[in-house]
């Protein structure tokens, strides 16, 4: 009988024994780029910050903790909805497995964390959102699925967009 790491599964694909999964509640930090892969795959990603905030008792204030800063890949149909649905400063809370990538720069390895995301959603603590739901079928040309125009700024949002106010899943357009 399979060991229970061997049968858990993250977006519908088995995870690999020593995987990381892992869910980030955060704001998007960047626009989002999107790109297709020789393949013809759609491939979004975009940088996503979680900020901790605790409450200090001998300020009788929130104070701002650690930072976590991730780069947020999605592939395929999230891709497509990721695209269609978030936009930068947004809050949304990301699903997925945690890995790191490693680049060279003067002549010093570095590595920044990634998360292959198998969900990304509007945090609705902090926001609202109507949902909307895409046919199994669709595929990005199909009438009714959203373009890949990117979302329209917020309204009344700073810079992170702390003070946005998400009100639909799908641009306004794509309604």
């Amino acid at each position: 009988m399979p060991e229970d790491d061997e049968l858990r599964q993250e977006g519908g694909k088995a995870m690999a024994v020593g995987e990381t999964p892992i869910t980030v509640v955060g704001n998007v930090l960047s626009e989002l780029t999107r790109r297709t892969v020789p393949s013809g795959h759609e491939v979004v990603s975009f940088w996503l910050r979680s900020n901790e905030r605790r409450y200090d008792k001998e300020t009788n204030d929130w104070v701002d903790g650690r930072q976590l800063t991730v780069k947020v890949t999605c592939w395929r149909k999230l891709a497509i909805g990721a695209f269609a649905s978030i936009g930068k400063g947004d809050p949304v809370v990301v699903t997925g497995r945690l890995s790191t990538s490693e680049y060279a720069a003067d002549g010093q390895t570095r590595s920044i964390p990634e998360v292959e995301a198998s969900a990304v959603g509007p945090n609705l603590a902090r926001c609202t959102a109507t949902v909307r739901r895409n046919s199994r079928d669709a595929v990005p040309d199909t009438p009714g699925l959203p373009s890949f125009e990117a979302p329209a700024p917020r309204a009344g949002s700073d810079e992170f967009g702390a003070n946005a106010l998400v009100t639909g899943a799908v641009p306004s357009g794509a309604r």
